[in-house]
């Protein structure tokens, strides 16, 4: 391994330096810091790692304020100049990039493996003449090393599951190494991810409550654990298996998906949150006394954070928001299941539609969207364009004991966390890709699958699930993921790497974007039609991003991804 030059040693810390809320590098008087500093200083050492967590992709809104929901048939952008809309109108390009992941994952990939390569080089503190080295202090490196793999298979799917084939980087570079980086195959990084992932699961605990030593529930909860480097190896393994990684089926990628999500599963600490009264989607990610930190059905999660973001950006504009998110007709059609009783309760808790109250903001009133209604599509330019509204995320005031947020006249903040394993995901893992391998479900699929929805309230015919064939319940299986998990960035991947563009009826419904229009007539009674709102265009390319050409440019190895060029 070539080591880093001196040069690019201080500027990789000045990067971190400015870009980081911790102040955990303390510059020397001139501004430098050496290599010395750094590794002679746990504080500043365990801050390099810490630092490596704010590379998470953490922020449901973070394009312009967009969703990346709003770039699949989950929801529109009332903004129609939003870059967003690139995934939509097909103007996205090397040069004009919607998301641009690269540098970012790549940061963080580089903090870890400075990390990984000075461990154990750390300067650790003596207790005394007599008592010698801290032990506590070498088992947390060990234990930061298991993170240190996590997060760095994190940052590698995120750019696979995006861009297919890329750099695999388990070194710090040189600045002429890393433009001489190639991509490697499909295989290479996936099956690089998975080793780092086990690699990370037997240094990290299962927990870390009551189980680390000086562990602080308050500062330190969000960490790594060994449930979520299995998660993430679940997640990359169906991945794997999808027909977008895996054209030719091998069906033991299947197998291998559905264990590691059994163990998860069965071995697990987790268990879906019974929704009530006093708890409902948005509950899962809000912070009150009904569902606390990171409670039981979470696996891992990005820290809390307390403000009104999610609500200012998403609620009506009568409500002093900017509804922003708009909800799709197609999304909406997928909780009207024939297999329930009634309506999935589950749409109240996603969807805000005409009629529903909404208590936020230091405001009550009903949600008008008919025709002349306070929030139809024509009452502003920045109203709903399909007559819906974002219910997931938003903090109202309900059953619960915590208020609604408020951000005019005075503060009332909420606090949120990203969810980004949680468990009824693991439970899709597990169910897809037993069906995929053994051609039908099982009996746990339909077990496991029922606990989500009686969790949720739904009410099935019969009381249970009926018997369905592999295609029945590889249908049911993508359904509950699209209703379950809507608006967490599943959706948008999932059409990916089920290549479901491929089909030209699941193509034509998929770009032809929905809403309602209801006009009340002369009696009193609402009309509701529904019609198209937008039209979207799609090239088979756009199954993986474009590479930014910037790095294309500044490398002499990397290739663009096919139609890009």
């Amino acid at each position: 391994m070539k080591p880093l030059s001196k040069i690019y040693f201080f500027l990789f810390l000045a990067l971190i330096l400015s870009s980081s809320c911790e102040d955990f590098l303390d510059p020397a008087k001139d501004g430098t810091l050496n290599q010395e500093d750094v590794w002679g200083s746990t504080r500043r050492s365990f801050g390099l790692l810490n630092n490596a967590y704010n590379n998470l992709i953490g922020n449901y809104s973070r394009i312009s304020d967009a969703m990346l929901a709003a770039g699949c048939d989950e929801a529109l952008h009332a903004d129609p100049a939003n870059p967003i809309k690139g995934f939509n109108d097909g103007t996205w390009s090397k040069y004009n990039l919607v998301e641009n992941v690269w540098d970012n994952c790549y940061e963080g990939i580089r903090k870890v493996n400075l990390f990984l390569e000075n461990a154990d080089n750390i300067t650790l503190p003596k207790r005394d003449s007599n008592t010698g080295t801290d032990e506590s202090i070498v088992r947390t490196i060990d234990r930061m090393k298991g993170e240190a793999r996590f997060l760095r298979a994190f940052f590698h799917f995120e750019l696979v599951r995006r861009y297919g084939g890329i750099p695999v980087i388990d070194r710090t570079l040189t600045k002429e190494e890393a433009r001489c980086m190639e991509r490697q195959s499909i295989d290479s990084c996936f099956h690089f991810i998975f080793n780092d992932c086990d690699s990370a699961a037997v240094r990290l605990p299962g927990s870390y409550l009551n189980t680390v030593p000086g562990f602080d529930d308050t500062k330190d909860v969000g960490r790594a654990t060994s449930w979520a480097a299995k998660a993430l190896k679940a997640r990359a393994q169906l991945y794997y298996a999808s027909p977008l990684f895996n054209p030719e089926n091998d069906r033991s990628r299947w197998k291998d998906a559905y264990l590691t999500a059994e163990d998860v599963i069965r071995r697990g600490p987790f268990s879906p949150w019974q929704f009530n009264s006093n708890g409902n989607m948005t509950n899962l990610f809000v912070s009150n006394s009904t569902m606390g930190l990171y409670h039981k059905e979470i696996i891992f999660s990005t820290s809390y954070t307390a403000n009104t973001t999610t609500e200012r950006l998403n609620v009506p504009i009568s409500y002093g928001g900017k509804g922003l998110t708009c909800p799709t007709q197609n999304l909406v059609e997928a909780f009207n299941d024939p297999l329930f009783l009634n309506r999935d309760p589950r749409l109240a808790m996603t969807v805000l539609q005409n009629g529903d109250l909404l208590n936020i903001n230091d405001r009550s009133d009903s949600i008008k969207t008919y025709t002349g209604g306070k929030d139809a599509p024509e009452s502003d330019p920045s109203a709903s364009k399909t007559g819906y509204y974002l219910a997931k995320f938003v903090k109202q005031a309900a059953a619960s004991s915590t208020p609604p947020a408020v951000w005019e006249g005075r503060t009332v903040n909420t606090t949120k966390t990203k969810i980004l394993f949680r468990l009824p995901e693991i439970i899709y893992i597990f169910a897809e890709a037993y069906n995929e391998y053994h051609a039908a479900p099982s009996n746990d699929v339909y077990i496991y699958l029922e606990r989500i929805l009686t969790r949720a309230g739904v009410s099935l015919s019969g009381g249970a699930l009926p018997d369905m064939n592999q295609a029945e319940m590889r249908r049911f299986i993508r359904k509950e993921r699209q209703v379950e998990l809507a608006f967490e960035e599943h959706r948008f991947f999932d059409i990916r790497r089920w290549r479901l563009m491929d089909d030209p009826a699941e193509r034509e419904k998929y770009l032809n974007i929905r809403g309602q229009r209801i006009s009340i007539q002369a009696d009193g009674t609402p009309n509701t039609r529904i019609e198209t709102v937008q039209q979207r265009v799609w090239d088979d390319k756009m199954y993986f991003y474009p590479i930014p050409e910037s790095e294309i440019i500044a490398s002499k190895s990397l290739t663009q991804n096919e139609g890009w060029e």
